[in-house]
């Protein structure tokens, strides 16, 4: 894992990928690894590299089709039972015996065919469909903006010294938690 020098060879491929930004502030990094190396007396050629990477959240949003609205009619029926009331005449026939002295004509006789007639009014229904609008449904789009929380485990690197005293006791110098590059 530690490499004299350069860092490994994975290292390099990661150095590969990396676009422009991390680059540059990659080459900010290592000229403060050189400022501090010299600061307590060590030159590059004396000292081994160990790379501590972190993973930090990039929270990004895309649209995406959520589904579409379809809205038809239909048709739906009903029955109906109106009343109405409706006109019409009839006809009335009244007997009187003659009684007065009522005389017929001179001339009239038995058997002659004589006929009276009469007209009839009457109203009828007339039942009669229209189309008439009652309402107007208009679709539109809103936009609605609601917060979603995102949750997401990050992993960091951290780099711990042990150090061997004399009596094999470990001692484990955690400074170097503290001390990392860019951080406060």
């Amino acid at each position: 894992m530690l490499e004299r020098l350069g860092g490994d060879d994975r290292d390099d491929l990661r150095n590969d990928r990396m676009d422009n930004r991390d680059m540059a502030m990659s080459a900010d990094r290592q000229r403060l690894v050189r400022e501090r190396m010299e600061a307590h007396g060590v030159n590059e050629e004396e000292a081994l590299r160990l790379v501590l990477n972190e993973e930090q959240l990039a929270v990004g949003k895309r649209e995406v089709e959520a589904g579409s609205v379809g809205v038809h009619k239909t048709v739906e029926t009903q029955h109906v039972h109106e009343n109405v009331q409706l006109r019409h005449e009839e006809v009335e026939v009244e007997r009187r015996p003659i009684t007065d002295g009522y005389v017929a004509g001179g001339n009239a006789m038995i058997g002659e065919d004589e006929e009276i007639r009469m007209k009839l009014h009457a109203e009828e229904a007339v039942v009669e469909k229209r189309v008439v609008p009652t309402e107007e449904l208009v679709v539109r789009k809103r936009e609605v903006v609601e917060n979603q929380p995102i949750d997401a485990t990050l992993r960091r690197e951290h780099a711990e010294v042990d150090r061997e005293v004399r009596n094999d006791t470990h001692l484990r110098d955690s400074r170097l938690d503290d001390d990392r590059l860019g951080r406060p």
